[in-house]
């Protein structure tokens, strides 16, 4: 397992995100064709289709890519502050 960060708008603390091994989370890309795994629910997607994460970020603060309907999700909890 892989641990990542993942913010909590709730509590405003990073809890640990654990993901699989052979999961492909990326914060940058060279390769718009590339395919990657959402941190938050797995799914592959290219990685110029994604968006950058308000929640799970890498040590230095930095959005990880994720799927639109996880970004949505992670606006939806942040606007309910």
């Amino acid at each position: 397992m892989v641990i990542l960060n993942k913010w909590n708008v709730l509590t405003k603390e990073y809890e640990p995100l654990r993901i699989p091994n052979n999961w492909k989370c990326k914060t940058y890309s060279d390769n718009m064709e590339e395919l990657v795994n959402c941190p938050q629910c797995g799914k592959k997607i290219r990685f110029g289709d994604c968006y950058t994460s308000l929640e799970v970020h890498t040590n230095f603060g930095m959005g990880y890519a994720v799927c639109e309907d996880c970004y949505n999700k992670e606006w939806e909890r942040r606007n309910k502050e």
